[in-house]
């Protein structure tokens, strides 16, 4: 019975990896899995607590290669021609990078909080999501020990005995049918 379980585990993972907001950020996500499965995945606020209490007091500094580079209209300087975008979208301008042939260089994010806000995670919400991680944790534990206890103890099985009976004698038919198929071949 053990071996599948272990078998349905690696579902579990690329699902809890997909759907964390990590690997896909959450503005990615489809609308169907967004509003739902992000939110029951416990790795969602494993991840979003540890990268808040990491990240959210970092500052970046990108390398000139990393820099959205581009030149100035003439009379104009990097704060007046990109200051108002830079102000909404976040980030910060260089004045002529160094070893980038370009006037003003531009830099996606200008501190951990403005990355973590791609990733849906806003740094206040670490405990709370500690919190949530944690409650997840004891819930699992508490269930092994209450189905450990009830089945191998108690020796209920909540009726899936009949229904997994049921399955295994129906898989034992079709095997069957395969099996008498092969002798006849083989003869």
């Amino acid at each position: 019975m053990l071996t599948h379980f272990t078998q349905i585990l690696p579902f579990f993972f690329v699902i809890f990896s997909l759907f964390n907001g990590v690997v896909r950020p959450y503005s990615q996500i489809p609308n169907f899995w967004k509003y739902w499965l992000y939110y029951l995945n416990p790795s969602t606020y494993w991840i979003q607590g540890v990268l808040a209490a990491t990240l959210a007091k970092q500052s970046v500094e990108c390398q000139p290669q990393e820099l959205a580079a581009f030149n100035l209209p003439p009379g104009q300087t990097c704060q007046s021609y990109a200051g108002a975008y830079v102000s909404q979208v976040g980030g910060y301008l260089v004045n002529n990078p160094a070893g980038v042939q370009a006037d003003c260089g531009f830099c996606q994010y200008a501190n951990g909080v403005q990355f973590l806000s791609t990733l849906n995670t806003v740094p206040s919400d670490k405990w709370r999501d500690f919190g949530i991680f944690l409650a997840f944790c004891i819930s699992n534990w508490a269930l092994v020990y209450f189905f450990i206890y009830t089945v191998r103890i108690k020796g209920w099985d909540f009726g899936f005995g009949f229904l997994f009976g049921g399955m295994g004698k129906a898989a034992g038919k079709v095997k069957r049918l395969f099996i008498s198929k092969e002798k006849k071949s083989v003869e």
